[in-house]
C-alpha cells in the first residue's frame, strides 16, 4: 500500500468511519475512484472468502465483468491496477483495492465460505487477466 494510503487507512481505522473531512482527503487523492469504491462498499460488492477450514482468506471485489481478486493491501487483478498503479505510478491503488480497504476497516463486507475443491476453481477464475 502506498504511504497515501496508509496514512488514509489508518486515520479511518482510529474514527471508525468515513467522517465528510475523511471523505474529502480520500477523494482528493484518488478522485473518481473513491466513488467506486464507496459504490461497491455500498452495495455489499466486497467478499471475503474463507477456505474451510479456514485457513486461507481470500478478498473478492464484485467488478462490472467479473471478479477481481485483492491481495493485502497491495495488489489487485484488475487492469486499471496493472496500467495506472504498477506501470505508470499515476496512483498507488486502484477503486477496487480502496473498496477492500474501506469494507475491511469499516466490516461492511460478507463472508463467504468455500470447501478447498471449491477454491482451487474459484482462484484460476480471480487470478486470469481479463
Amino acid at each position: 500500500m502506498g504511504q497515501l494510503l496508509k496514512r488514509l487507512v489508518s486515520e479511518l481505522e482510529k474514527k471508525g468511519e468515513l467522517t465528510g473531512d475523511l471523505k474529502s482527503k480520500f477523494y482528493r487523492a484518488y478522485g473518481e475512484r473513491l466513488s467506486k469504491a464507496l459504490k461497491a462498499v455500498e452495495e455489499k460488492r466486497v467478499k471475503k472468502y474463507v477456505v474451510i477450514p479456514g485457513v486461507i482468506e481470500e478478498w473478492i471485489v464484485v467488478g462490472k465483468t467479473r471478479d477481481y481478486l485483492v491481495i493485502g493491501d497491495f495488489y489487485c487483478s484488475c487492469n486499471d491496477f496493472y496500467v495506472d498503479v504498477a506501470v505508470r505510478g499515476l496512483v498507488d491503488a486502484c477503486y477496487h483495492l480502496l473498496a477492500k480497504e474501506i469494507a475491511r476497516v469499516l466490516k461492511r463486507y460478507e463472508v463467504i465460505k468455500v470447501e478447498e475443491n471449491e477454491y482451487e476453481n474459484l482462484i484460476r477464475e480471480w487470478a486470469s487477466f481479463e
